[in-house]
């Protein structure tokens, strides 16, 4: 088994979410279901965690 980083984009109505988490797996198959599992878990107790990093750019005028 290796450790992986996978990050998964999710584009969704009002912007896309990006959730990135390392994985034990046999395949990069397995790792994207892993993340994946690991996601929802999470998702279980959203109240609980915030964004604790940003980035913001200025988007210029055309």
């Amino acid at each position: 088994m290796a450790q992986m980083t996978v990050t998964l984009k999710a584009e969704m109505k009002r912007g896309s979410f990006y959730w990135v988490a390392t994985v034990d797996a046999e395949s990069k198959d397995e790792a994207i279901v892993a993340a994946e599992n690991l996601f929802q878990a999470e998702m279980e107790k959203a109240g609980d965690w915030s964004f604790a990093d940003f980035e913001v750019t200025l988007d210029q005028p055309a």
